[in-house]
């Protein structure tokens, strides 16, 4: 999976309680993975959060991210 814009397989995803709180993730070979193992008890992702693109201007749903690749 990758940015339908640029390519670049580095996300961002906000915090739904903290809208100024992001976790960093970054897809590999298919699989997502957040770059710092240490918030992975802190963040659960889902089908519909909003994910953007680290290196461009693309968001959407991760769900979207799935579609288009």
């Amino acid at each position: 999976m990758k940015c339908p814009i640029c390519g670049s397989h580095d996300f961002f995803v906000k915090d739904p309680e903290d809208a100024y709180e992001t976790y960093e993730i970054e897809i590999k070979e298919g699989e997502l993975s957040l770059c710092d193992p240490a918030e992975a008890g802190e963040l659960q992702l889902v089908p519909d959060t909003e994910t953007y693109c680290d290196k461009c201007s693309w968001h959407g749903k991760l769900q979207e991210l799935k579609k288009m690749t």
